[in-house]
Formats: structure tokens, C-alpha cells, sequence
């Protein structure tokens, strides 16, 4: 899976993004998994990467983020493994036909 930290190198500008913006950036690294990515823990493991003095506030925002794509139907769980999560056809949909770029030149 995509660091997070790659995609977002700041702390302080990823805690002041808007949710749908980080919602994305994190839609892409779990996108970006070749493997299974399970649901529990995620939070904290892509928050890892950043400063111990940030990494409770960043797991937060990332969880909320999550939240949010669930609420959109972009991140589903798997009907087969209750932990695991896949991103759905809606947000494959939307990382494909770029409805809603970002980048790192969109996060400063």
C-alpha cells in the first residue's frame, strides 16, 4: 500500500485538509495495496510514518476519513472477511475518471 506519508509529507497540512481531500489521498493508498487491506488498525499503521508528537491527531483524521468514504460508498467491506475492506466499483469509478483529483501539489 501507498505511504500516506508519500503522498502527504506534512502533518500539519494534512490536519487541515478538508475530509473529502484526505478522503481521496486515502482512498488512493488503500487503492493502491495489492493485497487485502484489513480495516482494523489502518489508522493508526498509515499514521505511523509521521512525527510521534502528531501520529494520535493524524490517526484520527484518517479514521474520519474513512468514515467518510464508507458514507460514500467508495470503501466497502468485504462480504467474505468482516475485517477486510475494498474499494467499491463507485470509487474505482472515481479514482479512474479523476471526479476528484488531488496530489501533492493540491495538499499544501
Amino acid at each position: 500500500m501507498k505511504n500516506l506519508k508519500e503522498v502527504i509529507p506534512d502533518a500539519a497540512a494534512l490536519l487541515k485538509m478538508d475530509l473529502e481531500k484526505l478522503g481521496h489521498a486515502v482512498l488512493h493508498c488503500v487503492h493502491s495495496s495489492p493485497d487485502p487491506v484489513k480495516r482494523k488498525g489502518l489508522a493508526k499503521k498509515m499514521a505511523e510514518p509521521y512525527h510521534s508528537d502528531v501520529q494520535h491527531e493524524v490517526s484520527h483524521a484518517i479514521e474520519e476519513a474513512l468514515g467518510w468514504l464508507a458514507s460514500q460508498c467508495l470503501l466497502g467491506a468485504s462480504p467474505y472477511e468482516e475485517d477486510l475492506m475494498f474499494v467499491t466499483r463507485r470509487g474505482q469509478d472515481e479514482l479512474k475518471n479523476g471526479e476528484h483529483p488531488w496530489g501533492p501539489a493540491d495538499v499544501v
